[in-house]
């Protein structure tokens, strides 16, 4: 892991103060320009739990898991570094995937809804009427139902809600390196978000004090 320099003007620690996440982000990879930042004031608290990823899609799902951990939307914190792309030369309508991805996750998560509420309500109707007709029809009305309800439901409980979250919402061909931080005084909560964080070969994790330094 690339040093962190301390002596950094634009956000590195002074004597006795604590790091900024944006400032250990830049020092691990100096090479990259900062993209986004949900919360460009965050610093390193005394316990933190840092991941980093090249993925965007990874990186969303840390920030869901952080923030499931925590209470408080802003002890979670995205930095994305990497470079500008012109969304002329794309030519594409939703670059970062905001349509796509809120698409996927009501469609996937309407489908189990829709399942059962056509097979309750189908079986229902034909012990009570018998009529392959209106065993059809209430299928059919349950099935939309279903569909409706759990749809909106899942993604509501699949979304994140803090900034961090939301954040990850950007064109990933920009984004080289992303980092997903949690920082809090108590040790207890980054044992926990080390335990809900989903398994991935695709992010690192790091444990740090609010110097920015490794913990063991």
């Amino acid at each position: 892991m690339t040093e962190v320099n301390r002596t950094d003007t634009t956000g590195g620690p002074t004597p006795g103060s604590p790091m900024t996440l944006a400032a250990w982000a830049r020092g691990h990879a100096p090479h990259l320009s900062e993209v986004s930042n949900s919360n460009p004031a965050a610093t390193l608290g005394h316990h933190n739990l840092v991941a980093i990823t090249g993925d965007i899609e990874a990186a969303r799902v840390v920030a869901l898991d952080f923030e499931r951990t925590s209470a408080n939307d802003a002890d979670t914190t995205m930095v994305v570094l990497g470079h500008a792309v012109s969304r002329e030369d794309k030519g594409q309508a939703d670059p970062e995937g905001v349509t796509s991805h809120a698409a996927r996750k009501t469609f996937l998560g309407g489908i189990p809804g829709a399942v059962v509420c056509a097979l309750v309500l189908g079986v229902g109707v034909w012990l009570v009427t018998e009529s392959g007709p209106a065993t059809f029809a209430a299928a059919v009305g349950g099935a939309i139902f279903g569909f409706s309800v759990t749809a909106v439901w899942s993604f509501v409980i699949g979304t994140g809600q803090s900034p961090a979250y939301q954040q990850g919402f950007i064109d990933p061909e920009a984004a080289d390196v992303i980092v997903v931080a949690i920082t809090v005084d108590d040790a207890a909560l980054v044992d926990q978000a080390r335990q809900a964080v989903s398994a991935d070969d695709r992010v690192r994790l790091f444990v740090l004090n609010e110097r920015g330094q490794p913990i063991d």
